[in-house]
């Protein structure tokens, strides 16, 4: 049974606008405000001759989460995707009941009158949950359920999927389901593109190599952990940021007791 038209993620194609430029997709920031800085001057940027996509997951645990925020909002050439951490704030500002613990950093640093100010809300509301920025490049913040076409999946999914279950369907059970990426893209889309000829980038979850897969490139590089902040430049490569410092500890990679 298909979803409510609603739960449909919508792709934001940018091609038009990526045609001549040089494009540039950033992994999860975290407010790691200078680091991202330090990659923009790696890059010799600038929003005349770039195309930035954002993973998402700009704000909670680092330490210039507002300033992030105000270069991701407010400069020309700069699209940032729905995450989950985003998605959540966005439904604190809208008055709905959240856990607020992962967000306690982002109301402090940021404060009541900016996070619900007008233009703020419409801006959080408006981040899309696909991009596309090349024929058959695509943008995402978690990934996507291989058995579906890119313009078939659900806006949950693409926000929090990790692993992949056929059978239960399942998108998040690390240490006994496949990870979404190590599945082949089972569709082709239309005359686009053929069957396993699409690439998609990534964010949420923490990996310590970039292209986890023919098709998958992991832009997370735990910056905010005291990793690396990571970028894919098209028809460049990777190129990555040491962090300054660990502002949070990695739960994930925490030696058990």
């Amino acid at each position: 049974m298909s979803p409510p038209l609603g739960l449909f993620a919508t792709v934001l194609d940018l091609r038009s606008q990526c045609k001549g430029k040089k494009v540039t997709v950033i992994g999860d920031i975290h407010g790691c405000y200078d680091e991202l800085n330090e990659l923009l001057d790696r890059i010799d940027w600038s929003p005349s001759n770039h195309i930035l996509v954002l993973t998402g997951d700009l704000i909670d645990r680092g330490p210039k989460i507002k300033e992030t925020l105000m270069f991701a909002m407010n400069t020309p050439s700069v699209y940032s995707l729905m995450s989950n951490h985003e998605q959540k704030l966005l439904r604190y500002v809208q008055g709905r009941q959240v856990q607020i613990t992962s967000l306690a950093k982002t109301i402090q640093q940021c404060g009541e009158a900016f996070l619900r100010d007008p233009s703020f809300l419409k801006w959080l509301e408006s981040l899309p949950w696909i991009v596309r920025y090349a024929d058959s490049s695509y943008v995402v913040h978690a990934g996507i359920r291989p058995d579906r076409p890119i313009y078939k999946q659900q806006k949950d999914h693409c926000i929090y999927i990790r692993t992949w279950n056929p059978k239960t369907k399942k998108i998040s059970n690390e240490g006994n389901d496949p990870w979404w990426y190590e599945y082949p893209y089972l569709y082709s889309s239309q005359r686009h593109h053929s069957a396993h000829s699409i690439k998609i980038f990534f964010g949420h979850q923490r990996h310590d190599k970039a292209w986890v897969s023919h098709w998958a490139c992991a832009l997370d590089g735990g910056v905010v952990f005291g990793g690396t902040l990571r970028a894919y430049i098209e028809n460049k490569g990777i190129i990555e940021i040491k962090a300054k410092t660990a502002y949070e500890v990695d739960e994930q990679k925490r030696p058990l007791p």
